[in-house]
């Protein structure tokens, strides 16, 4: 395997990811915005999903 297959092949990885990424956002949105899940339990989701680093900070008083 050259450097190139090998990046090429991780980059389809990483893409795979990402997509995972985005239906698991997607997914905890809809819980949230369906009221079925709490802006805390969003954000353990997405620290769960490793991907509570795609979203902003959140201050304390933002989830009361």
């Amino acid at each position: 395997m050259t450097r190139v297959d090998y990046l090429l092949a991780e980059l389809r990885c990483a893409r795979a990811r990402a997509r995972l990424w985005q239906a698991d956002i997607d997914a905890v949105a809809i819980a949230l915005k369906g009221g079925l899940i709490h802006p805390e339990q969003a954000l353990d989701l997405l620290h769960d999903r490793d991907a509570l680093h795609l979203v902003g900070p959140v201050r304390e008083e933002e989830l009361a």
